[in-house]
């Protein structure tokens, strides 16, 4: 397997437990931005305009629809070409079908430049939804990428954020290799302040953990600031760095790579402050974040407490079983697609295959669910209920009743149990909010994962009011 399929895989399997973003994600660009002039694209010694761009974009969109995967393969640059077949292409095409329904017709495309490349917006509708196809071309008019995104911009502030009330400064997390961009949100005012880290759920998150239209952090960070709470938030490394990952970096990358050692050096940036309270800097991890919060806390004793927000428990494989299997049945356990049957069936398949992994397999170059085996076998080395135990500072425990990522039955429940049984009760509060999805985003009805990507909202001001007060306790 060459580096640049590895890498691709391992960045999409990043976000199996977000199934909005890992389809929000699919597939990267092959190249890295060039400098041509915006307007034009240059071939060949041929000038390629803005117009034969969209039309080859609309082009490209038409085979996808047409169902002739072989000849839209023809359409893409060799290393796209490489990494997405003919069946790969039909397979991620019938992903969007069967995640939004039926296509019923194209609109009207256009094209903007993005840093050398241009991107070429094809709102297409499937069922009732709207999505963007955007097409992206590197200097010619083959396609050098594309990639589904909701056809809706981003929310603005949450109504509870006070404007004026904080101040944000960029600053960097780390050094030398994998240095994180970041950004510090503070109350304005002399301090010093209590402090939060946000560490990302799964996926190549940018600092608001952005999920379709919706910035989860970005709305905690600044509703928190909103009551006095300092908090920093950054860059993934997977986001930040993925790109730039070799082969043999990814062979090796287990959690403590993707997620904790980044999560324990920007708590460690924040003691460095003169404004934050370093008696009271805590970390809030969303759903992997969470997850990792055992690991974290063993590697600083000095952060003051943890909430573990929509946070999972139990081994990866399953859970992402779990949500395919979900996401099937949405219309009836009787109405599962032929195709997502057999989505199903491979996903359960590979489970199997990572449950079976051992040592001898770490230089084997196997890859599953788009991970090495060390990510793996580092997962199941570590169990989060097991090692909450030993972690003896206040924890807050919150989730949405609506969660299908993660489950008040399943996970939530599990928590309780873990704690109830080291008797550690009086460190802990559980909260669970009935109307609130994975974002900690309210809705009603059964949560889809369309409402990730196509609905805007904002956290729920009760979570980020229950965290303010949470911590502001905190002696």
């Amino acid at each position: 397997m060459t580096e640049q399929k590895l890498k691709s895989r391992f960045l999409m399997s990043c976000a199996s437990l977000s199934i909005a973003a890992l389809l929000s994600a699919m597939p990267v660009l092959s190249k890295t931005p060039n400098q041509s002039r915006v307007g034009t694209k240059t071939t060949g010694g041929k000038k390629v305009s803005e117009q034969n761009l969209i039309a080859a974009g609309n082009s490209f969109v038409d085979l996808l629809v047409a169902g002739n995967f072989t000849s839209a393969t023809t359409r893409l640059d060799p290393q796209v070409k490489a990494a997405l077949p003919a069946p790969k292409l039909q397979l991620a095409w019938q992903a969007l079908s069967a995640q939004y329904g039926p296509f019923k017709k194209r609109l009207n495309s256009f094209a903007e430049p993005l840093q050398g490349h241009t991107i070429v917006f094809v709102p297409c509708q499937f069922g009732g939804t709207t999505v963007d196809i955007k097409v992206v071309f590197s200097g010619s008019s083959m396609v050098s990428g594309f990639f589904i995104e909701p056809h809706r911009e981003a929310t603005k502030s949450a109504p509870y954020v006070k404007a004026g009330s904080f101040a944000e400064e960029k600053v960097v997390i780390g050094s030398g290799r994998w240095q994180l961009p970041g950004l510090l949100t503070i109350p304005k005012g002399e301090g010093p302040f209590p402090a939060a880290v946000l560490v990302h759920g799964s996926g190549p998150h940018d600092q608001d953990e952005t999920i379709g239209p919706n910035k989860p952090f970005r709305d905690l960070a600044e509703g928190l600031a909103s009551n006095g709470i300092a908090v920093l938030r950054y860059e993934k490394r997977t986001k930040a760095h993925g790109k730039h990952m070799t082969a043999d970096d990814l062979k090796k990358f287990t959690i403590m790579d993707e997620t904790v050692d980044d999560a324990i050096e920007a708590g460690r940036f924040l003691s460095t402050r003169p404004k934050i309270d370093k008696n009271r800097i805590i970390v809030i991890g969303h759903s992997l974040g969470g997850f990792a919060i055992p690991r974290i806390a063993a590697g600083d004793k000095q952060l003051r407490g943890f909430v573990l927000l929509a946070a999972n428990n139990g081994p990866s494989e399953d859970a992402i079983a779990r949500q395919t299997k979900y996401i099937s049945e949405l219309d009836g356990p009787q109405n599962v697609r032929p195709e997502l049957l057999k989505q199903i069936q491979e996903v359960r398949a590979q489970g199997e295959k990572i449950k079976k992994l051992t040592e001898a397999d770490l230089n084997s170059g196997t890859i599953i669910l788009g991970a090495a085996p060390a990510y793996w076998l580092d997962l199941r080395a570590h169990d989060p209920l097991v090692e909450i135990k030993n972690v003896n500072r206040p924890m807050l425990f919150m989730q949405g009743g609506r969660d299908y990522q993660v489950t008040a039955d399943g996970d939530f429940a599990r928590w309780k149990d873990a704690i109830k049984s080291s008797g550690k009760e009086s460190l802990c509060q559980f909260k669970l909010y009935p109307d609130l999805n994975h974002l900690m985003i309210a809705g009603k009805g059964k949560c889809v994962p369309s409402e990730y990507t196509t609905k805007s909202g904002n956290v729920d001001e009760a979570v980020v009011q229950d965290i303010a007060s949470w911590i502001k306790g905190l002696n």
